[in-house]
């Protein structure tokens, strides 16, 4: 007969035996939801490709393209027919005139040159700082010589730039190899008219005859040069000529901000509270002043300031 430790251990491996399969059944259905989300995911992230593939194809920037009023500036005679093909493009360039503000320093720009220079003439301002009055001395910004100038850029149809000419043959040869190589139409050349070639920087000034070549050539960045059944890839670029005209200078005067002095002994107020105090005085037309642009102090170190035209 069994006894009662038999019958419990055997009640016991009963009931494992029966939790056992029940657990493998909850396993198997989680593992079955996951599969089926991973599908549908799978499924969504295809769709997701194919409309935002078809979206790129369709996808247009649509913008209004300004219209400006272009007027009519000048007349020039070409030197040849060639600079009507050329790109070119002029800017006008003028330097930004640096002013170091010191410590204890103000610049205050106001709205017209009539009421700075006013400001300036009165010399001294009595200027309230909370519970005091700070005496002010207004004066010109003391500004350096700027300068002027414009750049003149032009982007040749006629000519390319080789670069990285191997150094393997005497320099008349390889001035002879650059025009048969860059005359052969297959490779997108056409007859070529002049060659500058340099042989200790190892590049050339190609000159063709024809537009419409050099833009062939220079849809590759390189372009093949055989010399000795080797072949060499040359780099090809844009011949472009740079200009500096109109080179001036000119005396940096700023007639509407005004330099302000006489802060030093306030260094420990706010400076945002400093500036605000500053444009309340001299917006009142009574203190001489008028409509103020802009105000910038300097109470605890020196700022570096810019100007420009």
């Amino acid at each position: 007969m069994a006894t009662g430790e038999d019958k419990e251990k055997q009640a016991l491996e009963e009931d494992w035996l029966d939790i056992e399969p029940k657990k493998d059944e909850q396993y198997q259905k989680v593992i079955d939801e996951m599969v089926k989300e991973n599908v549908q995911l799978k499924d969504k992230i295809q769709k997701l490709e194919v409309e935002l593939q078809e979206a790129t194809k369709t996808a247009q920037i649509q913008e209004d393209i300004p219209e400006p009023n272009l007027k009519f500036t000048s007349l020039e005679n070409p030197e040849n027919y060639r600079q009507f093909s050329n790109t070119s493009c002029s800017f006008q360039l003028s330097c930004h005139l640096p002013y170091e503000l010191q410590k204890g320093e103000a610049l205050i720009t106001f709205e017209e040159e009539e009421v700075a220079q006013h400001v300036i003439r009165m010399g001294k301002h009595h200027v309230q700082m909370q519970d005091a009055f700070v005496e002010i001395t207004a004066k010109p910004v003391p500004l350096k010589s700027g300068l002027r100038f414009q750049v003149h850029v032009e982007v040749s149809k006629m000519k390319i730039n080789v670069t990285e000419i191997p150094d393997e043959l005497p320099e008349s040869q390889m001035r002879d190899k650059l025009e048969l190589s860059f005359s052969k139409s297959r490779y997108g050349g056409g007859e070529v008219e002049r060659v500058e070639y340099d042989k200790q920087a190892g590049r050339a000034v190609i000159t063709f005859v024809e537009t419409g070549v050099a833009d062939k050539i220079l849809k590759n960045k390189d372009y093949p040069l055989y010399i000795n059944q080797n072949c060499h890839r040359v780099v090809v670029s844009s011949y472009i000529e740079t200009h500096l005209k109109k080179f001036q200078a000119f005396s940096g005067i700023s007639k509407r901000t005004v330099l302000l002095t006489g802060l030093k002994d306030i260094e420990m107020m706010d400076e945002e509270l400093v500036e605000d105090l500053i444009n309340i005085h001299f917006q009142r037309e009574k203190n001489g002043g008028g409509e103020v642009d802009v105000v910038k102090c300097s109470l605890s170190q020196p700022r570096m300031t810019y100007f420009q035209e």
